[in-house]
């Protein structure tokens, strides 16, 4: 039996302008704001960012952003007999602002990510080198599932995320033996030079078929239901949302982003 999830997410800035601060010189619950300079137009608020020491100064204006992503169930066994499975995310979230992520499951062997990504260059005017990388793998091989007379599976999300702005990933399963993985990468280029480099490149993998696995329903099953309703009204930024009811699923969700301001060197 095996299932192991592997998640690498790379961060590399180095931006050529000055920043008011820093983040090794802020205590790391501080919520952090990096204002960059006047002429770019361009405000970057990370609320909670304590990870972001890879903000720093550099006469260089290149950046990198890496995610690598592996979720693996190989030679497993689950027996699911009668029983009802539910998640439920209601009323929360509302006016958000920032980045949030949520992994809910009321099943068995779920495997769920939400990763996020983001470089910030600042080319000063000059030559700016932006590269996003992404690169995930999903294995579903050799597993077995039986299902007797299970009861009814739902997931849901009402009246949520209203009136919110930024990154948000929610997962729910309420199923079995299912992946799911959402990827956000973000690359902002500032004051860039019209010689600016934009590389970007993924490589979404997934291993199995049905025929590799097992999946056997005895007696009646109950009804499943997703639902979401109410939610992401006048929302702006990037929304993921994955819902499963069912079982041995894979999903992937990618999003890659580049924003560039041009600047004369």
């Amino acid at each position: 039996m095996k299932h192991s999830l592997l998640v690498v997410a790379g961060l590399l800035g180095l931006i050529a302008a000055p920043v008011l601060a820093r983040a090794d010189d802020l205590p790391p619950d501080l919520p952090l704001t990096i204002f960059m300079e006047p002429e770019s137009g361009l405000l970057v608020t990370m609320p909670g960012a304590d990870g972001v020491a890879a903000i720093v100064d550099a006469t260089a204006g290149i950046g990198q952003a890496t995610v690598e992503a592996v979720q693996s169930i190989v030679g497993s066994t689950i027996t699911v007999e009668g029983g009802a499975s539910s998640v439920d995310f209601a009323d929360s979230g509302n006016g958000l602002t920032g980045i949030l992520s949520i992994n809910q499951e009321a099943g068995n062997m779920n495997q769920q990510a939400n990763i996020r990504s983001i470089v910030i260059v600042d080319a000063g005017g000059g030559l700016g080198d932006l590269s996003l990388d992404v690169n995930t793998s999903q294995e579903l091989t050799g597993n077995s599932l039986l299902l007797r007379n299970t009861g009814p599976r739902e997931v849901s999300i009402t009246n949520s995320f209203n009136n919110g702005t930024g990154i948000v990933g929610i997962n729910q399963s309420a199923g079995n033996m299912n992946q799911q993985l959402g990827v956000v990468v973000v690359g902002i280029g500032v004051n860039v030079g019209p010689d600016a480099i934009q590389l970007g490149d993924a490589q979404l993998g997934q291993i199995g078929t049905d025929a590799d696995n097992s999946l056997t329903e005895e007696g009646v099953q109950g009804p499943r239901h997703n639902t979401l309703s109410d939610s992401f009204n006048d929302f702006s930024g990037i929304a993921q949302i994955n819902q499963t009811t069912g079982d041995m699923n894979r999903i992937t969700q990618v999003v890659g982003v580049s924003i560039t301001t041009m600047g004369a060197q």
